[in-house]
């Protein structure tokens, strides 16, 4: 069997992954487009959501298969791609330090939320007079190495294309593959061989920045209130992400970039540098679900995409769902079947 995967962010990138191992004949065509929302996302695994504290969906699900998969890659590559971090998240109102306690009696929560008595390593940046808990079986997939190292595999054995193909192309393709899998992201909106499926991309934004502060460096926990803190090491965190279903491009905006700032001001009590500023568009989806399944104009042409802001936890549950799909047969599961928009 031979398959063509188009894209290569982190939907494409797992699946490929999956199809390699399980000897499937691939190739992988990417353009390099020198922004895309995988290249620039933190990568953070987060089980509790919302204003409501949610557990994600499918998380008891997808969480250890990712976990499974991710450590597949740290062997087969010598690399650390996953490290489990806890999320201390920030209570401020008596309505959050409630919610936040009663969620807890929730049977299932009390294996991903806790209460923390204290701001744990993030103690001494922190404004005054907040509320703490813990969110577990946090984790932070490293985005640029897991790319990085699949495309360095891609092309040593020979599967790469660093080429953009289209629709147009792809139909003409069909002859030499049996199946052809676009994971393009944002841009899979204007493909007219998935046509009204209900996408609702947003812009998000990120800041690089360096914590001047001496425990920095040593910060053991993400951070959580309006936006996300996540240490990358050496006193480097980052800070994100905006949402705006708005926008012009894919670069920083000064507003954005500003409302970015005003968030951490009320996060962290310590001076910070800029380091980057980013911006990229997310493939997200009005029903926050990801999209598979077959074209309704051409039955060899598939598509998985839609994993929004959840990719680095979804996209291995859902590559190896669309692989057993492709592979044995199975079916879809009608909560990611873009049939369900075609009926």
């Amino acid at each position: 069997m031979r398959c063509l995967i188009i894209g290569q962010g982190i939907a494409g990138t797992v699946l490929a992954w999956t199809l390699h191992r399980r000897g499937i004949e691939i190739q992988v065509a990417d353009a390099g487009f020198p922004t895309t929302s995988s290249s620039i996302a933190a990568g953070i695994i987060n089980p509790v959501t919302g204003k409501r504290f949610v557990k994600s969906w499918r998380f008891d699900d997808c969480y250890p298969f990712a976990k499974n998969v991710y450590h597949q890659m740290e062997l087969a590559w010598g690399t650390s791609i996953w490290r489990d971090i806890p999320i201390l998240r920030l209570l401020e109102t008596p309505r959050e330090i409630n919610d936040w306690a009663a969620r807890l009696s929730t049977p299932g929560y009390d294996q991903v939320m806790a209460e923390s008595p204290s701001a744990g390593s993030w103690a001494g940046m922190l404004p005054p007079g907040l509320h703490f808990g813990i969110t577990k079986n946090a984790a932070r997939v490293n985005f640029p190495v897991l790319l990085e190292k699949f495309n360095g595999l891609a092309r040593s054995e020979g599967f790469h294309r660093s080429e953009r193909i289209g629709p147009d192309e792809a139909i003409k393709m069909t002859a030499q593959f049996d199946f052809i899998i676009f994971c393009e992201g944002y841009r899979a909106i204007e493909n007219q061989l998935f046509p009204n499926l209900p996408w609702q991309l947003s812009k998000g934004e990120a800041i690089l920045l360096e914590l001047d502060h001496p425990d920095a460096i040593a910060v053991d926990q993400m951070l959580k209130k309006t936006l996300t803190l996540v240490p990358l090491g050496a006193g480097l965190f980052w800070a994100g992400a905006s949402f705006n279903w708005t926008f012009e491009d894919n670069g920083p905006t000064e507003a954005e970039q500003r409302f970015l700032e005003q968030r951490l001001a009320d996060m962290v009590d310590v001076p910070w540098k800029v380091k980057k500023r980013h911006g990229a568009i997310r493939p997200t989806v009005k029903d926050r679900r990801p999209f598979l399944g077959a074209s309704p104009v051409h039955p060899q042409i598939y598509i998985f995409n839609g994993l929004g802001t959840k990719g680095g936890l979804l996209a291995p549950f859902w590559a190896s769902h669309l692989a057993d799909h492709l592979l044995e047969g199975k079916p879809l599961d009608k909560e990611v079947d873009i049939r369900r928009f075609y009926s």
